[in-house]
């Protein structure tokens, strides 16, 4: 932070954009609404930094959050675009940019948060968030030439950041594991999920109509990533299937995995042969306002993943103020969502029994209670998540 008061601290996020993988944006909006939620004389000036490859319409929604937006000259653009061309081939990283960082010290800025996978830019503080270690935890989830690589980029990451941000316990363990000597910047950050406020103004059966849905399902809002788990989803409606043929599980979510391509094929072939089609029901990638009305109406929510570095279905679930099934692994009870049902990820019988129970006895709808809750506690959520970060920003 400043250390005088003649200005304000100029902190600028790199942009988290892109489709594949939804959950980077998603962060990025949910940690700018929680600066903003802050008293005026406590947030930083904060700007966004937008390159060239950079679409409108991944950043828009963003735009209210932020004082100034910092557009990369095009020639700028150009010069990174060949420079990071060139540091793959030669696999070198984290090669210092003296343009860019020259363009953002004119600019004012005092520190840079980003992506671990984009490079420290500057000499003033950085804050660099590593999301998750998954490719220790689940190597075969990996080619071998992308786990050397994070290998590389997560050690020279965690020894060039000022701070590495990291958005759960769990994750922090890892990071002291990995790189112990480097542990000692490791800042947590459990980000909070942002709910429109809009989404209470109607009874969230009309989505049902809109995607010609049964009134009563549960809901699994994952991108079809192979550690996502949904393959035991569809073993445990394959034990259920014939007792209670009425159990019906929506999935929305990105159906393209980049580091499997078989992957989503695949698992549609495994429905259509295990005579599932009308109890898994896929409607991909859905409008943000149609996720929490798709949770809102559902019975329970679930989440069978096997690694999260924080997951964004369980905060959702919170904040819109929905139960929820969920793997139980150390994360999800990191996370804690009320009124929760954990199972063995790899146990389809015990999801089974809980997709049995929950079609017994709960219904559809929004849990009013549960729903009033979440909007009385989201606004102190937020407001925590952001004073987090500041504290973190007035160390470095």
């Amino acid at each position: 932070m400043p250390k005088s008061n003649s200005r304000k601290h100029r902190v600028v996020f790199s942009s988290i954009l892109g489709s594949e993988w939804t959950a980077g944006p998603l962060y990025l909006g949910n940690l700018l609404a929680a600066l903003r939620s802050l008293d005026d004389h406590q947030r930083p000036e904060i700007a966004l930094l937008i390159s060239g490859q950079d679409r409108p319409d991944g950043y828009r929604g963003l735009i209210p959050y932020v004082d100034q937006l910092l557009h990369v000259p095009r020639w700028l653009d150009f010069w990174q675009r060949q420079m990071a061309r060139i540091r793959r081939k030669l696999n070198i990283w984290l090669v210092p940019d003296p343009p860019l960082a020259f363009y953002l010290r004119r600019h004012g800025v005092d520190s840079i948060f980003t992506r671990i996978e984009f490079e420290m830019w500057l000499s003033s503080p950085s804050l660099a968030w590593m999301p998750d270690f998954q490719h220790l935890h689940l190597p075969e989830m990996f080619p071998p030439k992308e786990i050397l690589a994070r290998n590389t980029l997560f050690a020279k990451v965690a020894e060039r950041a000022d701070c590495v941000i990291l958005s759960s316990q769990d994750a922090l363990r890892d990071l002291e594991s990995f790189a112990p000597q480097q542990a000692c910047k490791g800042r947590v950050l459990p980000f909070v999920a942002q709910v429109p406020a809009d989404i209470y103004d109607s009874d969230p059966a009309w989505i049902c109509d809109h995607y010609d849905l049964p009134r009563r399902f549960v809901y699994l809002p994952n991108q079809f990533w192979r550690h996502k788990n949904h393959a035991v989803v569809a073993q445990a409606l394959v034990l259920v299937k014939a007792q209670h043929p009425e159990i019906t599980v929506v999935c929305t979510g990105n159906t393209r995995d980049y580091r499997d391509l078989t992957y989503f094929p695949e698992w549609l072939s495994t429905i259509s042969s295990s005579g599932l089609r009308d109890n898994l029901i896929l409607l991909g990638l859905v409008p943000r306002g149609h996720v929490f009305q798709l949770m809102r109406q559902s019975l329970t929510v679930l989440q069978p993943s096997l690694f999260e570095g924080w997951s964004s279905t369980v905060e959702e679930a919170k904040s819109v103020g929905k139960r929820i099934i969920l793997s139980d692994i150390p994360v999800h009870r990191e996370q804690d969502p009320p009124k929760a049902t954990f199972f063995d990820p790899h146990d389809p019988q015990v999801l089974a029994d809980c997709l049995v129970k929950v079609f017994d006895e709960q219904g559809p709808g929004p849990d009013y209670e549960l729903e009033a809750l979440a909007r009385e506690h989201l606004p102190i959520r937020t407001r925590a998540f952001g004073q987090t970060f500041l504290e973190i920003l007035q160390e470095f």
